[in-house]
């Protein structure tokens, strides 16, 4: 019977939008079922559980869904990211952590077939019927009202722990309404005040959106949404205590239109979209100055960052050797790093207009869990702001070349100037200049990697960076112009 229940699971999992996994042999190798947060004669009955799902060793894993993929291959010893090493098996055999949370109950429910994770004999309900509860309204209810009670769900190898923050103008009695459009992670929408976010695939330790947005609120920064409160929990796996973030709580945002489709219809239309890049520029300069007052800061030497790129270059070229006829040219504008040193901080870490929101009372960021192929540990460290304002310049090349056009070289260029001038308070300096160029060069290496792997006829337009931002051309070819249609004049 339970092999017949984890077959059910595991398919019902490997079927979910959110399944990172895709396309792989995968298995169900454990379950940890946290504790109830419902009386036993409550119903729906309502746990949060782990599931872990193990890969063949010799599979090579692929991104997940919506993910760009990163180039590095090797294993990374920690529960929860890309790749992970079961203990207590004979060789190393990657696995991933889900959290599925379930609402039970003791018959099917027809308007929540889409959701249906098994049929069971749970040892304390009985013959019951395991739903998806973030598709069930009655549990959804239940969530938010642990949460604003600050439940604490303890058992002898686990607790769950709901932590508000400030929930003024929150109710029990906000209608839920479960989103189903989420690939990596689930929303669940609270009348017209909060989403709560759920994890899907986890990582053990504190989540960065989370962290980020408590000290963003702390600091009054208003260029991001309100965070109500969060889940986590503790649990034994493998023989050790661990803990991740299950979920936020954050505010939602009435009339929000997504930064990336608004770039793209606002240049369709002929318009400007010089006012909106400098606001998003102050926007970015604020969260930066406030993550500089709530994280550490240090410096790094430019030799270093620029060995950094190097090796992530000579990897791509291995991947895209379209990339072999700037080498020179890309080698040297890292090398510029090296005489200097460059100051770090806490960064969004993958900053482009699909993380941002135009709502009526200004732009928001969101999603500061940083670039998603990097693995947490590297996510945490410092990095530099440059970081955040290359992404952002290379989304407006990306704009681009969505709606090419005669005007659309023109259109770019200038959401760079108000974007870059809004930020420092006016124009580069040499060095800073100097700085940003390695930054965006070696995001548009990273672009090639992914549009090779994913959208190759899309490929022309990092390559075409890459061309203009190295000054240089391949032989028996004209110059690439930063041109973001990708046409080659």
């Amino acid at each position: 019977m339970a092999d017949d229940q984890n077959g059910q699971l595991l398919n019902a999992i490997s079927r979910a939008r959110w399944f990172a996994g895709k396309g792989r042999r995968a298995e169900l190798t454990g379950h940890t079922r946290l504790g109830w947060l419902t009386d036993l004669d409550q119903w729906p009955a309502v746990r949060l559980e782990i599931i872990e799902i193990s890969y063949p060793p010799d599979e090579d894993p692929e991104p997940a869904e919506g993910q760009e993929p990163g180039m590095r291959a090797e294993p990374v010893d920690a529960p929860g990211s890309a790749l992970r090493q079961a203990q207590g098996t004979s060789g190393a055999i990657p696995y991933e952590l889900y959290q599925v949370p379930v609402s039970y109950h003791r018959a099917p429910v027809p308007e929540l077939a889409h959701a249906e994770l098994a049929r069971l004999d749970d040892a304390d309900l009985g013959s019951v019927v395991g739903y998806d509860a973030t598709q069930d309204p009655a549990a959804c209810r239940i969530l938010l009202t642990a949460l604003l009670d600050a439940r604490r769900v303890r058992e002898p190898d686990s607790e769950v722990r709901f932590t508000p923050t400030d929930t003024e103008g929150l109710s029990a009695d906000d209608d839920p309404q479960p989103f189903r459009g989420q690939q990596s992670n689930t929303s669940i929408m609270f009348g017209e005040t909060a989403m709560l976010k759920v994890f899907r695939r986890l990582e053990l330790g504190r989540n960065l959106d989370i962290e980020t947005h408590e000290a963003l609120n702390k600091a009054g920064v208003a260029d991001v949404a309100r965070l109500y409160g969060w889940i986590d929990a503790g649990w034994r796996h493998h023989g050790h205590d661990v803990r991740a973030d299950l979920g936020m709580l954050v505010e939602k945002l009435i009339g929000a239109e997504d930064g990336w489709g608004l770039a793209l219809d606002v240049l369709a239309q002929g318009r400007s979209f010089a006012e909106e890049s400098a606001r998003l520029g102050r926007a970015l300069a604020e969260i930066h100055a406030a993550l500089r007052d709530a994280f550490p800061v240090a410096t790094t030497s430019g030799e270093r960052t620029a060995q950094t790129m190097t090796e992530r270059f000579e990897v791509a070229r291995a991947i895209a050797p379209a990339l072999d006829a700037y080498a020179d040219g890309v080698l040297a504008t890292f090398g510029r790093l090296g005489a200097g040193t460059l100051d770090v901080q806490r960064v969004h870490g993958d900053f482009h207009l699909g993380q941002t929101l135009r709502t009526p009372a200004g732009w928001k960021i969101i999603d500061f869990e940083g670039e998603p192929a990097k693995t947490l540990a590297e996510r945490l460290e410092p990095d530099s702001v440059w970081r955040d304002i290359a992404g952002m310049l290379r989304s407006f090349d990306y704009a681009g070349a969505s709606v090419p056009g005669p005007g659309s070289a023109a259109w770019v260029a200038d959401c760079r100037t108000a974007f870059l001038d809004a930020y420092a308070g006016g124009g580069l300096d040499a060095d800073d200049a100097a700085v940003l160029r390695a930054y965006e060069t070696d995001k548009a290496v990273y672009e090639v990697v992914y549009e090779v792997r994913n959208r190759p006829d899309w490929v022309h337009i990092p390559v075409g960076a890459v061309a203009a931002l190295s000054e240089q051309t391949p032989s028996g070819t004209q110059a690439v112009r930063s041109d973001p249609t990708g046409d080659k004049e």
